[in-house]
C-alpha cells in the first residue's frame, strides 16, 4: 500500500493544479500579436492538404511548423478552448513526467518530495503563464517535458511500445519550433557517443534515434524553406545586429545584401523593436531584400557567424545583453496569478554556478557507484547551453521571449539533480548514519539525566 502513495499524490496534484489553472482568466491578451492569427489561419487548412504540413508563404500569413496549428485545430480554432486545451496538456505533461521519475527513485520519501517540488515548479508563472495566451510557448514547453519523459521511459522500459511513443512525441515536439531539430541532433548524438563506453547494449538504439532525428532535421529544414520561415529572423538580424556595425554592414554588402541604402536610411537608428514591423510587408521597396532573405539570407548569415567567432560565441556582447539569456517572468502573459504567486517566491532557485556544482557532485556519486544516470542531467545541460547560443544568434528580435527556456531548463536540471542526489545510496546512508548517531546521543543524554 505504501508504494501506491506517490502515485496517488501525483494524481491528486494533477487534478488540483489543473482545476486551479482553469480558474485563471487573464482575458484576450494575445490579440496584440500577429503570431496567434498565423497559427489559427493555418489551423483552418485541411489535415489532408499538404499545405497544412508543408505550407508556403502567402499574402495572408507567415506559415509555422504544424504542431501548434494541429492542436489549435483540435480546439476548433476557438481561443477559449485553445487555452483550456493548453492548460490540460500542461497538467498532463506534469503528471506524466512525475510518473516516469518515480520509476527512477528508490525510496518513497524521495518520490513524495520530488512530486510536490515538481508541481510547485510547474506552477511557476514563467511556465504556466504561457498557457493563458495563444502562442507556441505553452505547447512547446509541455511537449518538451513529454519528450524528456518518453525518452527516460524508453531507457527504463526498452519495449517497442515505449519506443513508438517516444518517436510520436518527438515529432510533435520538434515541429513546435524550428530550433528544436538542432537540439534533438545534439541530444541523441551525445547519447550515442557515450554509449560506446558506458552502455554498449544501447548503442544501436541510440544510433536509430540519432538517424531518425537527422531525417527529421532535413524534413523540417525543407518545410522551413518552403514556408520562408527564416525570412523574418534574417531581417531582424540585419536590422538589429548588422546595420549598427559598419564593418559587419560592409561584409554583408560584399555578400550581395540588396536595398542596403534604403535599410540604412530607414533603420539605422531603430531602438524600438516594433519599428521593424513595416519591413515585414513584402512591398515593392524591399522586394529584392525579401527574395534574398528567403533564398540566400540564412546561408549568408551562417557564413557570417562562422567567419566572426566573436559573434557566434557572444564574446562582443555586453553583460546587460547576456543577462537576457536568463530572462524569466516576462510580461507576455501579465503578472502571476493563482498558485504561481507561491512558486514565484521560490523560483528561480538555481543559478549557473550552483547548478554546475550540483551536477559535478552528482556525477561523482554516479561514478563512485558505477551508474550511468548522470548522462541525462549532463547532456540536458549541454543542450541548454547549445539552445542559448543557437537562439541568441538566430533572431535579434524578442531575445528574452526566445530564451526564457534557458532558465526553465536550469531550474528543471537543478531540481532533478537535487532529488537524484537526495535519493542516492551515499546520501541515504549518510542521513541514516547521522540519524542513528543523533538518536544515540539523545539516548545517552536521557540516561545521564535519569
Amino acid at each position: 500500500m505504501q508504494s501506491l502513495l506517490p502515485n496517488r499524490i501525483n494524481l491528486t496534484l494533477f487534478l488540483l493544479t489543473l482545476f486551479c489553472s482553469l480558474m485563471i482568466d487573464v482575458g484576450p491578451i494575445w490579440q496584440g500579436y500577429s503570431d496567434p492569427y498565423d497559427y489559427m489561419y493555418q489551423s483552418t487548412v485541411s489535415l489532408f492538404n499538404i499545405e497544412f504540413y508543408n505550407p508556403a508563404k502567402s499574402a495572408q500569413y507567415y506559415p509555422r511548423p504544424f504542431t501548434v496549428p494541429l492542436f489549435y485545430k483540435m480546439a476548433n480554432g476557438n481561443p477559449t478552448l485553445i487555452i483550456v486545451m493548453q492548460k490540460f496538456i500542461h497538467a498532463l505533461s506534469t503528471f506524466f513526467f512525475a510518473s516516469v521519475i518515480i520509476l527512477y527513485l528508490k525510496n518513497n520519501f524521495s518520490k513524495i518530495i520530488f512530486i510536490f517540488s515538481w508541481y510547485i515548479f510547474m506552477t511557476w508563472w514563467n511556465i504556466s503563464g504561457w498557457d493563458n495566451t495563444i502562442l507556441s510557448e505553452s505547447l512547446s514547453l509541455s511537449l518538451m517535458f513529454m519528450w524528456f519523459g518518453t525518452f527516460l521511459l524508453y531507457v527504463k522500459i526498452k519495449k517497442t511500445s515505449t519506443f513508438i511513443f517516444h518517436i510520436c512525441i518527438t515529432i510533435l515536439f520538434s515541429f513546435t519550433r524550428d530550433s528544436w531539430p538542432y537540439i534533438l541532433l545534439i541530444f541523441y548524438l551525445s547519447y550515442f557517443i557515450l554509449s560506446f563506453k558506458l552502455e554498449k547494449g544501447m548503442s544501436r538504439k541510440y544510433l536509430t534515434l540519432f538517424t531518425f532525428s537527422l531525417i527529421l532535421f532535413f524534413v523540417q529544414q525543407h518545410t522551413a524553406k518552403t514556408g520562408e520561415r527564416y525570412r523574418l529572423p534574417v531581417l531582424n538580424n540585419i536590422v538589429y545586429r548588422i546595420l549598427p556595425n559598419a564593418d559587419y554592414t560592409n561584409w554583408f554588402k560584399k555578400e550581395g545584401l540588396p536595398c542596403l541604402n534604403e535599410l540604412q536610411k530607414e533603420y539605422s537608428n531603430s531602438a524600438n523593436y516594433k519599428a521593424i514591423y513595416p519591413l515585414y510587408l513584402n512591398d515593392s521597396t524591399y522586394k529584392d531584400l525579401h527574395h534574398w532573405a528567403s533564398e540566400k539570407g540564412n546561408t549568408v548569415y551562417m557564413k557570417f557567424l562562422l567567419t566572426h567567432p566573436s559573434q557566434l560565441f557572444l564574446l562582443d556582447e555586453t553583460k546587460e545583453n547576456l543577462d537576457r539569456i536568463f530572462a524569466y517572468d516576462l510580461t507576455y502573459a501579465t503578472g502571476e496569478q493563482g498558485l504561481s504567486r507561491f512558486s514565484s517566491y521560490i523560483f528561480p532557485l538555481f543559478n549557473p554556478f550552483a547548478l554546475l556544482i550540483l551536477i559535478g557532485f552528482y556525477c561523482y556519486l554516479c561514478f563512485k557507484n558505477n551508474s550511468t544516470n548522470w548522462m541525462f542531467p549532463a547532456i540536458t545541460t549541454l543542450i541548454c547551453v547549445e539552445n542559448a547560443f543557437l537562439l541568441y544568434n538566430a533572431d535579434a528580435l524578442e531575445v528574452e521571449r526566445h530564451l526564457f527556456f534557458t532558465n526553465v531548463l536550469m531550474q528543471f536540471i537543478g531540481m532533478l539533480v537535487t532529488i537524484y542526489i537526495f535519493d542516492s545510496p551515499f546520501v541515504v546512508n549518510l542521513i541514516r548514519t547521522l540519524y542513528q548517531h543523533i538518536l544515540s546521543i539523545l539516548k545517552k543524554m536521557l540516561a545521564i539525566q535519569n
